[in-house]
């Protein structure tokens, strides 16, 4: 009980940021000082929930709708429940340094983003990044910004927050949300289904940076069939995590 309030204090948050900030400019970032980082900022802005009543499913899905709505959602799991903060901050950390020690602008997307915790890292990680959240439902991070301000995060700007149905092609929806920028961080916690992972990143193809890493997680079986769709890209599987590059 101390040890999590501690973490949920104002100071301690500016602490870890600035901690994090010199790591950066001395170029002394590791992987492991990045993880610890992820897991505690993501305690910061709530950590991990479950039982969320559902409010909003996609027409499309065809999973029983009944079931859905029975089992609710569950969030802020990334990187302490999961353990995905190891493979975030492998792939991050150059990125990191690349970035913010060029000042260079970055636009990074998160589909599946329900009460915004994911966003909230993001924010801390890149300040000056274009954050866009995508969802079915955005009514969860609309009543949860409050305390996401208030725990610190979007200090500069608000997060862009558009609606997104998973079970759609929505490569022009993208063309238009984008305006012309390239997707450098991409992370699908969405639906998890091979359909909708595969969809979205065919959405999200035609405008992946030169230079990305996209993130697709809770599937450990869709690796498969994005090498096959996609024999160009580098694609890693850890578990239920599944990483795709192109450096």
């Amino acid at each position: 009980m101390f040890m999590k309030k501690v973490l949920n204090s104002n100071w301690v948050g500016a602490v870890l940021t600035i901690l994090l900030r010199l790591a950066i400019r001395t170029r002394i970032l590791s992987d492991e000082m990045l993880k610890k980082w992820l897991v505690l900022t993501e305690e910061r802005y709530g950590g991990f929930i479950k039982g969320v009543k559902r409010r909003k499913i996609s027409p499309r899905d065809p999973r029983p709708h009944e079931a859905l709505y029975r089992v609710g959602e569950q969030g802020g799991d990334r990187m302490a429940f999961h353990g995905y903060a190891r493979k975030y901050a492998e792939y991050l950390t150059s990125i990191l340094l690349n970035y913010i020690l060029n000042d260079r602008q970055i636009t990074i997307v998160e589909i599946g983003i329900l009460k915004g915790t994911g966003l909230a890292i993001w924010d801390g990680l890149f300040p000056k990044g274009r954050l866009i959240g995508l969802d079915i439902d955005l009514s969860y991070i609309v009543e949860n910004m409050g305390f996401l301000k208030g725990r610190g995060a979007f200090k500069g700007k608000k997060p862009e927050l558009y609606e997104f149905d998973q079970y759609l092609d929505n490569s022009h929806y993208m063309g238009r949300i984008l305006n012309g920028d390239g997707i450098d961080i991409c992370v699908d916690d969405g639906v998890h289904t091979a359909e909708t992972i595969l969809l979205t990143l065919k959405s999200m193809m035609p405008y992946l940076s030169k230079q990305f890493v996209y993130f697709v997680e809770d599937n450990p079986d869709v690796h498969e069939q994005i090498r096959k769709r996609y024999p160009r890209l580098n694609v890693e599987n850890a578990g239920e995590l599944t990483i795709i590059t192109r450096f």
